[in-house]
């Protein structure tokens, strides 16, 4: 036997001083009487039985005896018990490469890396995780596992001399995760639920990672980089044998070697899954972020184990218990009931003590249970919990619309927004309570607002407002949605007149290209003119010249004059002229 609270075993001790707190204060009593009217006094008490006060009291102390043994809930027997796990799948692939043992994030990234993935391990919760540790290649660590602990101790081995090859081999990583992730997956399920959180200084990246990263984006599988270190950089200390300092690493010139973080290449690996890198030092792998971008993805069952439960045995105690009180208040100090009245009374309440859980199943109705226990787990942001509780609720009750509406608001929180939307719809056409209407109109209007959609989430708010037009609410965020429609109406706007007025200066570019390549052209022509013109008229000088040069020595030889040395009259005729015309 057991008891599951047996702090209220302590209490039971208690009991018998009570009982002997209330005769020490009855003999004082009956003392004082008996001082004052006689030592016959109690008998002379009109209706008074002594017995009775007797049972009475023995029948309080005997009922809290049994109620405080039923608190403490006795447990006794097993049975066994099929438990199902849900969770996800997480392999934390680590960088052990030289670079990781820069100092620029104390004491130096492997042991700062280590020390936040310990705590990562210790807020854990309901996911197998594995490790995979890479440099210039990469193996399994420790495979997909729910033992934590066995985790951590693998985790603590992290070394660059576990790897001779050096480097950073990015896409070895992922896909020796990859594989470890698909040896988790059943037939052709999809990777949803599983993640690659990869944590690396992502210098001197080597291989086609980029296509590894595909890969696992399109096996469904969220890649999540984490960087470490500082982008101002860091050396890389030495040691020899003994582990004493020697300098710092350096390259095949001679020149000390400089690490620094790329967080560009982080955030071209992040941007493939559609998130962000994080930076160990600022996020922090223990952090809300972190586990908030892990809760996004999905949950399956990870695997059954069967655990022997204890029997519940509160209930013969708790039936003894009322037993006695309820016995107590039939017994009567004055006027005694018939017996048969007060078996009758017994038994009766006896029946319905055997038959409230009988009563409450009728009662509740389909669901409820589930619907009251998703309800607890959205308010203490469970959300994905809070999903499978109402998931089995809306089994149990199909035409339910508070619980498809419930369903409707737990899917927004997972920013499943699709499936929240269709839940608030089936809501709006499984009931015909105006208040449920509005405030299902009311979450529809917010999804669609998440999705973007803001001319659908103006027509919900709308509706809303017509069914309940003192929802606050609403109005608040139909003026939110009118701002945010008209900013965009003017963004449209423009970025048509952006088009047309870049069209009409290309226009007038080209129309000025084309005038100036038409005077280009005129000017060309008129000098291409200007230049036969020059050639003909050349050319024509040189014909003449050519012909006055053959015409010269026919003449010479048809007027040579005699060699005498006098003028023949032709020439004196000639010469006359000529000086007549000097005159």
């Amino acid at each position: 036997m057991r008891f599951e609270h047996d702090l209220w075993l302590w209490l039971i001790p208690l009991l018998p001083l009570g009982w002997l707190g209330l005769r020490v204060a009855d003999a004082r009593a009956a003392g004082r009487l008996a001082e004052l009217l006689g030592n016959r006094v109690q008998d002379h008490v009109e209706g008074t039985r002594p017995r009775v006060v007797a049972w009475r009291r023995f029948l309080l102390f005997a009922g809290l005896f049994w109620l405080m043994l039923a608190l403490a809930r006795p447990q006794w027997g097993a049975r066994e018990v099929v438990v199902s796990q849900r969770g996800s799948d997480i392999v934390v692939a680590l960088d052990i490469s030289n670079s990781m043992l820069a100092q620029d994030v104390p004491p130096n990234r492997m042991e700062r890396a280590k020390a936040e993935l310990g705590s990562f391990l210790d807020r854990l919760q309901d996911s197998r995780v594995g490790l995979v540790f890479f440099a210039g290649g990469a193996f399994v660590q420790c495979p997909l596992t729910l033992d934590y602990g066995t985790a951590g101790i693998f985790l603590k081995m992290a070394d660059p001399d576990m790897l001779s090859e050096q480097g950073t081999a990015i896409a070895a990583a992922l896909e020796t995760a990859r594989s470890l992730l698909a040896k988790g997956r059943e037939g052709n399920e999809g990777g949803t639920f599983q993640a690659i959180v990869l944590v690396t200084d992502g210098e001197d990246l080597e291989g086609e990672w980029e296509d590894a990263a595909r890969r696992c984006h399109d096996d469904g599988i969220r890649l999540i980089p984490v960087g470490v270190g500082e982008e101002g950089g860091g050396l890389i200390p030495l040691t020899d044998r003994r582990g004493r300092p020697a300098g710092f690493m350096k390259d095949e010139d001679g020149n000390v070697v400089m690490t620094r973080l790329d967080l560009a290449s982080l955030e071209r690996m992040a941007s493939i899954s559609g998130g962000s890198p994080f930076r160990v030092g600022v996020d922090g792998l223990a952090g809300d972020r972190l586990f908030a971008e892990l809760e996004r993805m999905g949950k399956r069952d990870l695997e059954e184990r069967r655990i022997s439960a204890y029997e519940e045995r509160y209930v013969w105690p708790a039936l003894l218990a009322l037993v006695c009180l309820v016995g107590r208040l039939l017994l009567s100090i004055r006027s005694p009931r018939p017996v048969p009245v007060v078996v009758v009374a017994l038994f009766a309440v006896m029946g319905m003590f055997m038959s409230a859980a009988e009563a409450q199943a009728v009662l509740r109705p389909p669901g409820g249970d589930h619907l009251a226990s998703g309800r607890d787990l959205y308010l203490a942001h469970d959300y994905e919990g809070a999903l499978n509780a109402f998931a089995s609720a809306l089994v149990a009750a199909p035409d339910d619309p508070l619980t498809s509406l419930a369903m409707g608001a737990t899917l927004y929180q997972l920013e499943r927004f699709e499936e929240a939307e269709r839940e608030f719809a089936r809501t709006l056409e499984l009931t015909d309570d105006p208040e449920l209407q509005a405030e299902a109109l009311y979450d529809a209007g917010t999804t669609a607002m998440a999705r973007d959609d803001v001319e659908g989430a103006v027509e919900r708010f709308r509706e809303a407002l017509r069914i309940a037009p003192d929802q606050t609410d609403a109005l608040v965020n139909l003026e939110t949605a009118l701002r945010r429609l008209q900013r965009q109406d003017q963004q449209d706007q423009q970025e048509q007149q952006d088009p047309q007025e870049q069209q009409d200066q290309q226009d007038q570019q080209d129309q000025q290209d084309q005038q100036d390549q038409q005077d280009q052209q005129d000017q060309q022509d008129q000098q291409d003119q200007q230049d036969q013109q020059d050639q003909q008229d050349q050319q024509e000088q040189q014909d003449q010249q050519e012909q006055q040069d053959q015409q010269e020595p026919q003449s010479d030889e048809q007027e040579q004059p005699p060699a005498t040395g006098e003028l023949t009259p032709e020439q004196v005729q000639q010469l006359l002229q000529a000086l007549d015309r000097d005159e």
